[in-house]
């Protein structure tokens, strides 16, 4: 009975150590897979962890990709639209002048006034002429430099010559030179002096004029010995004209504008 009894607790112990060997290793299996399963996921987590991380930089590097290329297209875009503002301000600028330009050759071309017209006109009026003509030749007799003839103009009734006008410079005068048109003749008298222009101050050139003309008027080129402006002589001699005072440099202006008429048609006649 003891025997049995022996037999019989061994058994059970034997079958108690091998459910607990049993469970030992189902535990010990369980936890390897547990193991395991922690480990591939552990695994997986960091794969997905690098799979994130490089999409995150592929993005990123997208990014700045793209920042570059809308950096580098501003400064060509901005360049573009500076080129294409240049182009139209040039363009505008362009049609402006061109229209300012035939603008102002119509206003000129309508309202231009020949030189050489005007004095032949008033030429001609002055000695009730058929026509009057430029002559260059006559114009060539220069007192000097600073004294000479701009142009002469020979008025004609047919062939015959009736007069001439001189358009003569005067240098000498406060403000410049004097331009004045003196008319002589055919038989070499002074017949009018009349004035082209002047820049002197008005009250100057306004004194010496009503003072001194009418000394001009009337003298004869052909005969005359001697055209000269004297200062402070009480009695004047033939061909002697006295400077109006206060009004020097003008009346030098006014009477080397004269002398050089004179001295053009007396050095013309005495070659005809």
């Amino acid at each position: 009975m003891t025997d049995e009894l022996l037999k019989n607790a061994s058994i059970s112990n034997e079958e108690t150590n091998k459910t607990v060997n049993e469970g030992a290793v189902e535990n010990a299996a369980t936890e390897n897979a547990a193991n395991e399963n922690t480990v591939t996921g552990n695994a997986a987590n960091k794969q997905s962890e690098a799979t994130e991380s490089v999409v995150e930089n592929t993005a990123t590097e997208k990014k700045a990709e793209s920042n570059q290329s809308v950096e580098k297209a501003k400064p060509k875009d901005k360049k573009k639209c500076k080129l294409g503002d240049v182009a139209k301000c040039t363009i505008v600028l362009t049609v402006i002048a061109l229209v300012a330009g035939l603008l102002l050759g119509i206003v000129n071309w309508v309202t231009y006034v020949d030189p050489d017209g005007v004095i032949a006109e008033k030429c001609t009026a002055q000695f009730g002429s058929e026509t009057s003509v430029k002559d260059e030749k006559l114009a060539s007799y220069d007192y000097d430099k600073n004294n000479y003839i701009e142009s002469c103009f020979v008025a004609k009734n047919g062939e015959e010559i009736v007069g001439y006008c001189y358009y003569a410079v005067g240098g000498g005068a406060k403000d410049g030179s004097i331009e004045l048109l003196v008319f002589i003749d055919k038989d070499g008298i002074i017949k009018e002096i009349t004035v082209y222009e002047q820049g002197e101050t008005a009250g100057y050139f306004d004194k010496v004029e009503k003072a001194n003309k009418s000394k001009y008027v009337g003298l004869n080129a052909k005969t005359i010995k001697k055209l000269e402006l004297v200062k402070n002589k009480s009695e004047l001699e033939e061909g002697e004209i006295s400077a109006v005072s206060s009004a020097t440099y003008t009346s030098t202006g006014y009477h080397n504008a004269v002398a050089a008429a004179v001295y053009a048609y007396r050095t013309y006649i005495s070659e005809a």
